[in-house]
């Protein structure tokens, strides 16, 4: 059974942050201590409200979906998908408001009923190729 303050913390990231930019809402759901894991460095909660500015220019209508939800001690992992609309602004690929797919999985690692750590694994690499920022038939997808 999954804890439902853990899965209500989720909903919310989706709903308020995502779909809404609600960047407040981040302090509200986020421990002091709060890190966002990205594949580069270790990001603050700072550093994820200038993210959704960017990213709230660059793509909106978004529609989320929790797929699946997996609930280990004191992490939550969620399995989504989104659909989002782009309106230009990422790598100079050019809008023709386009309808892309996002899918990924993120992992909060919950602290005192909080989320001190967050990791992501998404497809970008996907969105591009959908943008046509990559190559048609250049490779096989699954």
């Amino acid at each position: 059974m999954i804890n439902i303050e853990k899965s209500k913390t989720v909903e919310i990231w989706f709903n308020e942050y995502f779909t809404r930019g609600n960047l407040d809402v981040l302090d509200q759901l986020t421990d002091s201590d709060f890190v966002f894991h990205s594949r580069n460095t270790d990001n603050t909660k700072e550093d994820m409200k200038e993210f959704m500015k960017w990213y709230r220019q660059v793509f909106q209508d978004d529609q989320w979906v929790i797929d699946d939800l997996i609930e280990q001690g004191n992490k939550l992992v969620v399995r989504y998908t989104g659909w989002m609309t782009y309106k230009g602004g990422w790598f100079n690929i050019p809008s023709e408001n386009q309808r892309v797919k996002e899918t990924g999985i993120m992992i909060f690692l919950f602290k005192e009923g909080k989320v001190k750590d967050l990791w992501c694994e998404n497809s970008d690499a996907a969105i591009l190729y959908e943008l046509g920022a990559l190559p048609k038939d250049t490779h096989k997808t699954f």
